[in-house]
């Protein structure tokens, strides 16, 4: 799947939410949708790592992406991130996809997700997940070293 199809699908599921795809070149680590809750940040990868004990690298999530993301949790926000690996989409709070990927394995990964749909994404589950009220989570300046 394209990153345009991965972008279109997660809006058509948030409608409800008023969803937009979000092109911002003006503020470097904007995610990729904005909804009348939150943000949300679209990876992919084609697959996993063929090794169990392989670090997760996500090339492509940017230092400013995880600096949103953290900021916006802190100050009250929902900012998630949305990982597609094949058909397996995982839905991970933003500051805890910030201290976890690059540093996890996918076991890891799946264990620290906020929600793991194996078989597809199932839309009226991820507009349940990414409209709830979350605390902030708390983190420390070593999560970033």
């Amino acid at each position: 799947m394209a990153e345009s199809d991965q972008r279109s699908a997660v809006v058509k599921a948030l409608k409800k939410l008023d969803a937009v795809a979000v092109e911002n070149p003006a503020y470097p680590g904007t995610p990729d949708v904005n909804y009348a809750e939150g943000w949300i940040e679209l990876k992919w990868m084609r697959r996993w790592p063929a090794r169990q004990d392989t670090i997760v690298k996500l090339d492509h999530y940017t230092n400013q992406q995880k600096i949103f993301a953290v900021r916006r949790r802190r100050a009250g926000g929902n900012c998630w991130l949305l990982l597609q690996v094949r058909n397996q989409w995982l839905l991970f709070d933003g500051a805890v996809a910030a201290t976890r990927l690059n540093k996890s394995t996918a076991k890891e990964l799946h264990d620290c997700a906020h929600k793991v749909w194996a078989d597809g994404l199932n839309r009226e589950e991820l507009l349940c997940c990414v409209s709830l009220d979350m605390k902030p989570y708390i983190f420390s300046a070593d999560d970033f070293k």
